[in-house]
């Protein structure tokens, strides 16, 4: 046998080559999607040794590839400009990453934003997977920390939401935040997630010629505090994203009052888990009795059985009475709102 048609697939799938924007294609069309990882899409400045510093942000690319039909709808790399999806992971705003161990609660072990990528990419979506600052850096935000979209710390940061801040540096060896001191180090990286997540939407659509993307069809995702990040940068920095899905979103700094009011509100796909953190279920009744007050487009999913972190592909219910795995109730509302 050729030695090569016997090594072409694994060079494909492990093929790393330099792309003169300091940053590397790691090539898996057999699965229906090329890589490119650690791409710079702005800055954020950080405590370093008691200095601000600043640092660069990356985000890694899912592009949508034809090699495998298997995996690619006929029709998902001939549509160009393609959609857009960026994605947020979650870690309680202290720990998480682009290329990250998945995490397990009580024997559940959720979907990484990769998974969720790997999952939308051979569908027709360009997938960006963004890193942002946590607290450990000690983030500086930009804006004021009483800027006039956001509630007050003392409402935002609850009792539950910090035990689950800590919860997640003590699975890091860090110790507890506690105090005013703590909640502002929270605080100060709530909103710093928020912009760096605005930063990644300006960056695509600037960008979309390079990617071949519409810079007027993108979606937001993710989960946990990148849930929240989502809703703060949709909801109360108003970035012209096309929709939202937030999974289990804590934390919202948003001052629902100021930032829902009106039916023209994003598009949102809201998902909650049945034995969720409590930080999340405390919050979700006001921002669903918000976006409803409101007359905006937005569906309540309820997913039964799991604790905070669960897969991709499990069952979810929807308050129209419907049922699907997830990844469907998903896949239709990007391609409901992105794709006609």
């Amino acid at each position: 046998m050729n030695i090569m048609k016997r090594l072409t697939p694994l060079l494909a799938l492990v093929c790393i080559a330099s792309t003169g924007f300091g940053s590397s294609v790691l090539a898996q069309g057999e699965f229906g999607y090329d890589v490119e990882l650690d791409v710079v899409y702005g800055k954020g400045i950080v405590g370093s040794d008691g200095v601000l510093v600043e640092r660069d942000l990356l985000l890694d690319v899912y592009t949508p590839s034809a090699n495998n039909a298997d995996y690619t709808k006929s029709d998902a790399v001939a549509d160009t400009p393609r959609p857009a999806v960026i994605l947020v992971y979650g870690g309680g705003f202290q720990r998480g990453g682009r290329r990250h161990a998945p995490y397990s609660e009580f024997d559940a072990i959720h979907s990484r934003m990769e998974d969720y990528a790997q999952l939308l990419a051979p569908l027709g979506y360009t997938v960006f997977v963004i890193e942002y600052r946590l607290a450990p850096e000690l983030p500086e935000p930009h804006m004021a920390l009483d800027a006039d979209w956001v509630v007050t710390i003392e409402e935002d940061l609850t009792d539950a939401g910090m035990r689950r801040v800590n919860f997640a540096r003590d699975s890091l060896g860090l110790g507890p935040l506690e105090g005013e001191d703590g909640k502002v180090v929270v605080w100060k990286t709530i909103l710093s997630a928020a912009e760096d997540l605005e930063k990644a939407v300006e960056f695509v659509r600037s960008s979309s010629f390079r990617f071949g993307v519409d810079p007027d069809r993108i979606a937001l995702g993710g989960h946990s505090a990148g849930a929240a990040t989502v809703i703060n940068a949709a909801h109360g920095l108003d970035v012209p994203v096309t929709a939202i899905f937030p999974l289990s979103p804590p934390l919202s700094a948003i001052d629902l009052s100021k930032t829902v009011t009106t039916s023209d509100e994003t598009p949102t796909l809201h998902v909650i888990s049945q034995y969720d953190e409590p930080a999340v279920l405390e919050k979700a009744p006001g921002f669903t009795a918000a976006m409803r007050n409101a007359g905006a487009d937005y569906e309540l999913v309820w997913v039964p059985g799991f604790p905070h972190f669960y897969p991709h592909n499990t069952p979810s219910l929807g308050d129209d009475g419907t049922r699907k795995a997830l990844s469907v109730r998903l896949t239709d509302f990007l391609d409901k709102h992105l794709k006609q």
